[in-house]
Protein backbone atom coordinates (compact mmCIF):
# COMPACT_ATOMS: atom_id res chain seq x y z
CA UNK A 1 0.00 0.00 0.00
CA UNK A 2 1.91 3.21 -0.61
CA UNK A 3 1.33 6.84 0.57
CA UNK A 4 -0.26 7.50 -2.51
CA UNK A 5 -3.36 5.82 -1.52
CA UNK A 6 -3.85 9.28 0.37
CA UNK A 7 -4.65 11.72 -2.56
CA UNK A 8 -6.33 8.94 -4.61
CA UNK A 9 -8.99 8.84 -1.93
CA UNK A 10 -9.14 12.55 -1.36
CA UNK A 11 -9.54 13.91 -4.55
CA UNK A 12 -12.87 14.49 -4.23
CA UNK A 13 -13.99 11.06 -4.10
CA UNK A 14 -11.09 8.51 -4.89
CA UNK A 15 -12.27 4.82 -3.47
CA UNK A 16 -15.30 6.50 -2.05
CA UNK A 17 -17.34 3.53 -3.18
CA UNK A 18 -14.67 0.99 -2.82
CA UNK A 19 -15.77 1.96 0.75
CA UNK A 20 -19.11 0.43 0.08
CA UNK A 21 -17.86 -3.08 0.25
CA UNK A 22 -15.81 -2.26 3.81
CA UNK A 23 -17.69 -2.91 6.95
CA UNK A 24 -16.29 -3.27 10.40
CA UNK A 25 -16.66 -6.97 10.17
CA UNK A 26 -14.54 -7.38 7.33
CA UNK A 27 -11.50 -5.54 9.72
CA UNK A 28 -10.96 -8.95 11.76
CA UNK A 29 -7.54 -10.40 10.22
CA UNK A 30 -4.80 -8.61 8.56
CA UNK A 31 -5.69 -5.07 7.84
CA UNK A 32 -3.88 -2.73 4.99
CA UNK A 33 -3.78 1.13 4.88
CA UNK A 34 -6.43 0.91 2.06
CA UNK A 35 -9.10 -1.05 4.33
CA UNK A 36 -8.60 1.71 7.49
CA UNK A 37 -8.83 4.24 5.00
CA UNK A 38 -12.12 3.18 2.90
CA UNK A 39 -13.44 1.94 5.96
CA UNK A 40 -12.15 5.67 8.02
CA UNK A 41 -14.42 7.78 5.12
CA UNK A 42 -16.98 5.38 5.33
CA UNK A 43 -17.70 5.45 9.13
CA UNK A 44 -15.45 7.93 10.95
CA UNK A 45 -18.16 9.77 13.27
CA UNK A 46 -16.42 13.53 13.30
CA UNK A 47 -16.27 13.37 9.43
CA UNK A 48 -20.22 11.74 9.47
CA UNK A 49 -21.31 14.90 11.58
CA UNK A 50 -19.17 17.12 9.16
CA UNK A 51 -21.15 16.40 6.27
CA UNK A 52 -24.39 17.31 7.93
CA UNK A 53 -22.83 21.15 7.51
CA UNK A 54 -22.84 20.52 3.77
CA UNK A 55 -26.65 19.14 4.30
CA UNK A 56 -27.73 21.99 6.49
CA UNK A 57 -25.93 24.52 3.98
CA UNK A 58 -27.69 23.06 1.16
CA UNK A 59 -31.04 23.91 3.44
CA UNK A 60 -29.93 27.57 3.70
CA UNK A 61 -30.16 27.87 0.01
CA UNK A 62 -33.59 26.27 -0.20
CA UNK A 63 -34.75 29.39 2.58
CA UNK A 64 -32.96 31.82 1.00
CA UNK A 65 -35.12 31.88 -2.41
CA UNK A 66 -38.41 31.70 -0.44
CA UNK A 67 -40.68 34.63 -0.85
CA UNK A 68 -42.27 36.34 1.73
CA UNK A 69 -45.79 34.86 3.08
CA UNK A 70 -48.58 37.01 2.35
CA UNK A 71 -50.38 38.13 5.84
CA UNK A 72 -54.14 38.12 5.96
CA UNK A 73 -55.63 40.72 8.26
CA UNK A 74 -59.14 42.24 9.62
CA UNK A 75 -60.29 45.46 10.85
CA UNK A 76 -63.55 46.20 12.80
CA UNK A 77 -64.48 49.86 13.38
CA UNK A 78 -67.35 51.52 15.46
CA UNK A 79 -68.29 47.64 16.06
CA UNK A 80 -72.25 47.76 17.53
CA UNK A 81 -73.42 51.14 15.96
CA UNK A 82 -74.92 51.80 12.97
CA UNK A 83 -71.68 53.03 11.24
CA UNK A 84 -69.85 49.95 11.79
CA UNK A 85 -67.34 48.89 9.51
CA UNK A 86 -65.15 45.87 8.93
CA UNK A 87 -62.49 45.49 6.64
CA UNK A 88 -60.86 42.13 5.04
CA UNK A 89 -57.05 42.77 4.16
CA UNK A 90 -54.77 40.66 2.37
CA UNK A 91 -51.13 42.27 2.03
CA UNK A 92 -48.05 41.10 0.54
CA UNK A 93 -44.43 42.17 1.32
CA UNK A 94 -42.47 43.24 -1.67
CA UNK A 95 -38.51 43.19 -1.34
CA UNK A 96 -36.75 46.12 -2.57
CA UNK A 97 -32.76 46.28 -3.65
CA UNK A 98 -32.14 43.21 -4.23
CA UNK A 99 -32.57 41.56 -1.05
CA UNK A 100 -33.22 38.13 -2.22
CA UNK A 101 -31.26 37.66 -4.97
CA UNK A 102 -28.17 38.89 -2.45
CA UNK A 103 -29.66 36.27 0.10
CA UNK A 104 -29.38 33.46 -2.51
CA UNK A 105 -26.07 34.66 -3.32
CA UNK A 106 -24.77 34.15 -0.16
CA UNK A 107 -26.18 30.92 0.67
CA UNK A 108 -24.89 29.61 -2.60
CA UNK A 109 -20.70 30.67 -1.54
CA UNK A 110 -22.07 29.23 2.16
CA UNK A 111 -22.65 25.99 0.93
CA UNK A 112 -19.61 26.36 -1.54
CA UNK A 113 -17.40 27.13 1.75
CA UNK A 114 -19.30 23.84 3.69
CA UNK A 115 -18.10 21.30 0.58
CA UNK A 116 -14.41 22.58 0.97
CA UNK A 117 -14.19 22.28 5.20
CA UNK A 118 -15.58 19.05 4.78
CA UNK A 119 -13.24 18.03 2.75
CA UNK A 120 -10.72 20.05 4.54
CA UNK A 121 -11.75 17.57 7.60
CA UNK A 122 -12.27 14.65 4.98
CA UNK A 123 -8.29 15.01 4.00
CA UNK A 124 -7.14 15.69 7.97
CA UNK A 125 -9.00 13.02 8.84
CA UNK A 126 -6.99 10.70 6.35
CA UNK A 127 -3.97 11.95 7.44
CA UNK A 128 -4.40 10.80 11.18
CA UNK A 129 -5.72 7.15 10.07
CA UNK A 130 -2.33 6.86 8.06
CA UNK A 131 -0.18 8.12 11.21
CA UNK A 132 -2.13 5.77 13.17
CA UNK A 133 -1.72 3.14 10.82
CA UNK A 134 2.01 4.00 10.71
CA UNK A 135 2.00 3.87 14.47
CA UNK A 136 0.47 0.43 14.64
CA UNK A 137 2.55 -0.83 11.84
CA UNK A 138 5.59 0.85 13.96
CA UNK A 139 4.60 -0.70 17.63
CA UNK A 140 4.07 -4.16 16.17
CA UNK A 141 8.07 -3.94 15.39
CA UNK A 142 8.71 -2.57 18.57
CA UNK A 143 7.28 -5.61 20.01
CA UNK A 144 8.98 -8.06 17.69
CA UNK A 145 12.49 -5.97 18.62
CA UNK A 146 12.09 -6.63 22.75
CA UNK A 147 11.12 -9.46 22.27
CA UNK A 148 14.29 -10.39 20.01
CA UNK A 149 16.03 -8.37 23.08
CA UNK A 150 14.64 -11.00 25.94
CA UNK A 151 15.57 -13.61 24.03
CA UNK A 152 19.15 -11.89 23.09
CA UNK A 153 19.03 -11.03 26.87
CA UNK A 154 18.36 -14.99 27.50
CA UNK A 155 20.25 -16.76 25.77
CA UNK A 156 23.31 -15.31 27.20
CA UNK A 157 22.55 -17.23 30.77
CA UNK A 158 23.59 -20.52 30.06
CA UNK A 159 26.99 -19.64 28.93
CA UNK A 160 27.44 -17.17 31.92
CA UNK A 161 26.61 -20.22 34.14
CA UNK A 162 28.99 -22.45 32.67
CA UNK A 163 31.42 -19.63 32.96
CA UNK A 164 30.71 -19.73 36.97
CA UNK A 165 30.52 -23.74 36.63
CA UNK A 166 34.50 -23.44 35.43
CA UNK A 167 35.70 -20.51 37.28
CA UNK A 168 35.88 -18.77 34.97
CA UNK A 169 33.58 -15.80 35.93
CA UNK A 170 32.09 -14.85 39.14
CA UNK A 171 28.20 -15.13 40.70
CA UNK A 172 27.61 -11.25 40.37
CA UNK A 173 27.90 -11.64 36.37
CA UNK A 174 24.75 -14.70 36.83
CA UNK A 175 22.63 -11.09 39.12
CA UNK A 176 23.65 -8.72 36.46
CA UNK A 177 22.45 -10.75 33.60
CA UNK A 178 19.36 -11.91 35.19
CA UNK A 179 18.50 -7.83 36.22
CA UNK A 180 18.82 -7.54 32.33
CA UNK A 181 16.77 -9.64 31.52
CA UNK A 182 13.63 -8.20 34.07
CA UNK A 183 14.55 -5.12 32.18
CA UNK A 184 13.97 -6.62 28.75
CA UNK A 185 11.12 -7.78 29.66
CA UNK A 186 10.05 -4.54 31.31
CA UNK A 187 10.53 -3.28 27.51
CA UNK A 188 8.54 -5.85 26.04
CA UNK A 189 5.82 -5.34 28.47
CA UNK A 190 5.83 -1.30 27.91
CA UNK A 191 5.68 -2.16 24.35
CA UNK A 192 2.95 -4.59 24.15
CA UNK A 193 1.14 -2.14 26.25
CA UNK A 194 2.10 0.77 23.70
CA UNK A 195 0.55 -1.45 20.75
CA UNK A 196 -3.15 -1.95 22.90
CA UNK A 197 -2.78 1.82 22.49
CA UNK A 198 -1.99 2.36 19.34
CA UNK A 199 -4.77 -0.65 17.90
CA UNK A 200 -7.11 1.27 20.05
CA UNK A 201 -6.61 4.61 18.34
CA UNK A 202 -6.38 3.39 14.64
CA UNK A 203 -9.52 1.50 15.17
CA UNK A 204 -10.96 4.97 16.60
CA UNK A 205 -10.68 6.27 13.21
CA UNK A 206 -13.29 4.37 11.90
CA UNK A 207 -15.62 4.39 14.58
CA UNK A 208 -14.66 1.38 16.35
CA UNK A 209 -14.64 1.68 20.58
CA UNK A 210 -12.47 -1.73 20.18
CA UNK A 211 -10.00 -3.24 17.42
CA UNK A 212 -11.23 -6.34 16.29
CA UNK A 213 -8.62 -6.68 13.33
CA UNK A 214 -5.56 -9.02 14.02
CA UNK A 215 -2.62 -6.93 12.81
CA UNK A 216 -2.21 -4.58 10.13
CA UNK A 217 0.09 -5.23 7.10
CA UNK A 218 2.85 -2.93 5.04
CA UNK A 219 6.58 -2.11 4.63
CA UNK A 220 7.58 0.53 6.69
CA UNK A 221 11.14 0.17 4.78
CA UNK A 222 10.08 1.76 1.55
CA UNK A 223 10.50 5.19 1.35
CA UNK A 224 11.24 7.16 -1.94
CA UNK A 225 13.76 10.41 -3.12
CA UNK A 226 12.87 13.93 -1.78
CA UNK A 227 10.67 16.21 -4.16
CA UNK A 228 11.55 19.38 -4.41
CA UNK A 229 10.58 21.45 -1.61
CA UNK A 230 9.91 24.53 -4.32
CA UNK A 231 7.57 22.29 -6.52
CA UNK A 232 5.66 20.77 -3.46
CA UNK A 233 5.41 24.55 -2.12
CA UNK A 234 3.17 25.12 -5.58
CA UNK A 235 0.54 22.68 -4.69
CA UNK A 236 -0.33 24.18 -1.46
CA UNK A 237 -2.80 26.38 -3.54
CA UNK A 238 -4.85 23.14 -4.00
CA UNK A 239 -5.10 22.53 -0.33
CA UNK A 240 -8.91 23.18 0.60
CA UNK A 241 -7.83 25.25 3.75
CA UNK A 242 -6.54 27.60 1.00
CA UNK A 243 -9.03 26.79 -1.61
CA UNK A 244 -11.90 28.25 0.61
CA UNK A 245 -10.94 31.60 0.71
CA UNK A 246 -12.01 31.84 -3.06
CA UNK A 247 -15.50 31.55 -1.61
CA UNK A 248 -15.38 33.18 1.40
CA UNK A 249 -14.20 36.64 -0.22
CA UNK A 250 -17.27 35.91 -2.57
CA UNK A 251 -19.37 35.36 0.40
CA UNK A 252 -18.38 38.14 2.29
CA UNK A 253 -18.85 40.47 -0.59
CA UNK A 254 -22.06 38.86 -0.75
CA UNK A 255 -23.16 39.96 2.54
CA UNK A 256 -22.30 43.30 1.98
CA UNK A 257 -24.61 43.36 -0.52
CA UNK A 258 -27.00 42.34 1.32
CA UNK A 259 -26.39 44.49 3.89
CA UNK A 260 -26.81 47.35 1.37
CA UNK A 261 -29.98 45.82 0.34
CA UNK A 262 -31.52 45.81 3.77
CA UNK A 263 -30.41 49.31 3.76
CA UNK A 264 -33.94 49.62 1.12
CA UNK A 265 -36.80 49.67 2.90
CA UNK A 266 -39.51 47.05 1.95
CA UNK A 267 -42.60 48.14 -0.02
CA UNK A 268 -45.79 46.23 1.48
CA UNK A 269 -48.94 46.40 -0.50
CA UNK A 270 -52.13 45.55 0.77
CA UNK A 271 -55.87 45.16 -0.60
CA UNK A 272 -58.92 43.68 0.69
CA UNK A 273 -62.88 44.60 0.91
CA UNK A 274 -64.94 46.44 3.32
CA UNK A 275 -68.19 46.10 4.47
CA UNK A 276 -70.24 49.01 5.54
CA UNK A 277 -72.97 48.31 7.49
CA UNK A 278 -75.36 51.25 7.02
CA UNK A 279 -75.22 50.98 3.03
CA UNK A 280 -74.51 47.22 3.33
CA UNK A 281 -72.32 47.70 0.80
CA UNK A 282 -68.51 46.29 0.01
CA UNK A 283 -66.10 48.67 -1.30
CA UNK A 284 -62.87 47.73 -2.34
CA UNK A 285 -59.43 49.43 -0.21
CA UNK A 286 -56.10 49.63 -1.30
CA UNK A 287 -53.06 50.28 0.28
CA UNK A 288 -49.22 50.32 0.84
CA UNK A 289 -46.76 51.03 3.61
CA UNK A 290 -42.87 51.93 3.11
CA UNK A 291 -40.56 52.48 6.22
CA UNK A 292 -39.07 55.52 6.28
CA UNK A 293 -35.18 55.14 6.67
CA UNK A 294 -34.61 58.80 8.81
CA UNK A 295 -32.40 57.13 11.17
CA UNK A 296 -31.60 53.33 10.40
CA UNK A 297 -29.91 53.06 7.31
CA UNK A 298 -28.34 49.56 8.46
CA UNK A 299 -25.23 51.58 8.59
CA UNK A 300 -23.32 49.54 11.29
CA UNK A 301 -24.15 46.53 9.54
CA UNK A 302 -22.75 47.70 6.29
CA UNK A 303 -19.72 48.54 8.11
CA UNK A 304 -18.85 45.37 9.50
CA UNK A 305 -19.57 43.79 6.46
CA UNK A 306 -16.68 46.15 4.97
CA UNK A 307 -14.40 45.16 7.39
CA UNK A 308 -15.22 41.52 7.41
CA UNK A 309 -14.55 41.71 3.70
CA UNK A 310 -11.58 43.20 4.06
CA UNK A 311 -10.51 40.85 6.93
CA UNK A 312 -10.77 38.24 4.27
CA UNK A 313 -7.13 39.40 2.76
CA UNK A 314 -5.18 38.79 5.45
CA UNK A 315 -6.76 35.53 7.08
CA UNK A 316 -5.84 33.83 4.01
CA UNK A 317 -2.42 35.22 4.42
CA UNK A 318 -2.29 33.82 7.65
CA UNK A 319 -3.41 30.04 6.74
CA UNK A 320 -1.12 30.05 3.65
CA UNK A 321 1.68 30.95 6.38
CA UNK A 322 0.66 28.31 8.56
CA UNK A 323 0.31 25.60 6.17
CA UNK A 324 4.08 26.89 4.27
CA UNK A 325 5.03 26.17 8.24
CA UNK A 326 3.57 22.93 8.30
CA UNK A 327 4.55 21.94 5.11
CA UNK A 328 8.50 23.49 6.03
CA UNK A 329 8.37 21.09 9.13
CA UNK A 330 7.35 18.04 7.61
CA UNK A 331 9.57 18.43 5.09
CA UNK A 332 12.49 18.78 6.90
CA UNK A 333 11.62 15.66 9.06
CA UNK A 334 11.43 13.51 5.82
CA UNK A 335 14.82 15.01 4.68
CA UNK A 336 16.07 14.42 8.21
CA UNK A 337 14.60 11.27 8.46
CA UNK A 338 15.53 10.23 5.10
CA UNK A 339 19.75 10.65 5.29
CA UNK A 340 19.34 9.19 9.12
CA UNK A 341 17.40 6.00 7.70
CA UNK A 342 19.84 5.79 5.08
CA UNK A 343 23.14 5.89 8.08
CA UNK A 344 21.50 3.55 10.41
CA UNK A 345 20.73 1.10 7.81
CA UNK A 346 23.92 1.15 5.75
CA UNK A 347 26.48 1.70 8.42
CA UNK A 348 25.51 1.71 12.34
CA UNK A 349 23.21 -1.30 12.34
CA UNK A 350 25.57 -3.60 10.55
CA UNK A 351 28.12 -2.40 12.50
CA UNK A 352 26.43 -2.67 15.82
CA UNK A 353 25.08 -6.39 14.54
CA UNK A 354 29.09 -7.85 13.80
CA UNK A 355 29.97 -6.40 16.75
CA UNK A 356 27.39 -7.94 19.24
CA UNK A 357 28.48 -11.03 17.35
CA UNK A 358 32.24 -10.19 17.64
CA UNK A 359 31.50 -9.55 21.20
CA UNK A 360 29.92 -12.79 22.13
CA UNK A 361 32.71 -15.02 20.70
CA UNK A 362 34.92 -12.44 22.70
CA UNK A 363 32.98 -13.11 26.03
CA UNK A 364 32.74 -17.26 25.20
CA UNK A 365 36.57 -16.78 24.47
CA UNK A 366 37.56 -15.34 27.83
CA UNK A 367 38.38 -11.76 26.00
CA UNK A 368 35.53 -10.13 27.36
CA UNK A 369 33.62 -9.65 30.05
CA UNK A 370 29.27 -9.81 30.69
CA UNK A 371 29.70 -5.88 30.92
CA UNK A 372 30.66 -5.81 27.42
CA UNK A 373 28.13 -8.26 26.03
CA UNK A 374 25.41 -6.43 27.60
CA UNK A 375 26.60 -2.85 26.13
CA UNK A 376 26.78 -4.52 23.02
CA UNK A 377 23.13 -6.06 23.22
CA UNK A 378 21.88 -2.59 24.74
CA UNK A 379 23.34 -0.79 21.41
CA UNK A 380 22.22 -3.24 18.80
CA UNK A 381 18.95 -2.79 20.76
CA UNK A 382 18.83 0.97 20.43
CA UNK A 383 19.77 1.11 17.12
CA UNK A 384 17.28 -0.75 15.73
CA UNK A 385 14.79 1.29 17.62
CA UNK A 386 15.64 4.35 16.45
CA UNK A 387 16.19 3.35 13.08
CA UNK A 388 12.29 2.03 13.46
CA UNK A 389 11.56 5.73 14.81
CA UNK A 390 13.28 7.25 11.86
CA UNK A 391 11.40 4.99 9.48
CA UNK A 392 8.34 6.05 11.43
CA UNK A 393 9.04 9.79 11.83
CA UNK A 394 9.22 9.66 7.82
CA UNK A 395 6.34 7.90 7.30
CA UNK A 396 3.86 10.27 9.36
CA UNK A 397 5.51 13.13 8.07
CA UNK A 398 5.22 11.85 4.18
CA UNK A 399 1.34 11.53 5.42
CA UNK A 400 1.54 15.26 6.11
CA UNK A 401 2.49 16.41 3.25
CA UNK A 402 0.44 14.45 0.94
CA UNK A 403 -2.64 16.19 3.25
CA UNK A 404 -1.29 19.89 2.90
CA UNK A 405 -0.63 18.99 -1.26
CA UNK A 406 -3.35 17.07 -1.87
CA UNK A 407 -0.89 14.90 -4.25
CA UNK A 408 0.91 11.57 -3.78
CA UNK A 409 4.66 12.30 -2.32
CA UNK A 410 6.08 10.14 -5.10
CA UNK A 411 4.12 7.08 -7.44
CA UNK A 412 6.74 4.81 -6.07
CA UNK A 413 6.60 5.95 -2.08
CA UNK A 414 4.65 3.94 0.58
CA UNK A 415 3.46 0.48 2.30
CA UNK A 416 3.25 -2.49 0.20
CA UNK A 417 -0.27 -3.13 -1.48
Amino acid sequence: MCNRIILRLVAFGGLAAFSHFVSAADLTGQVTLAQALALTLKQNPDLAAFSWDVRSAEARILQARLWPNPELGTQSEDIGFSLSQTTLQLSQLIELGGKRSARVREATFGHELARLDYETKRLDTLKKTAQAFVEVLSAQERVRLAQENVELASGLIPDIRKRIEAGKASAVEQTRSEVAVASARIELDQAKRSLITARQHLAAQWGSAQPKFTRVVGDLERITYLPDLENLSLNLYRNPEIARWEPETAKRQATLRLQQADAVPNLTLSAGPRYIVETGEWTPVIGFSLPLPFWNRNQGAILEARHQLAKADDEKRSAVTRLSSELNDAYQTVARTSNEIHVLKESVLPGAEKAVEAIRQGYEAGRFSYLDVNEGRRTLTAARLQYLQALSDYHKSVAEIEALTVRPFDANSGFSK
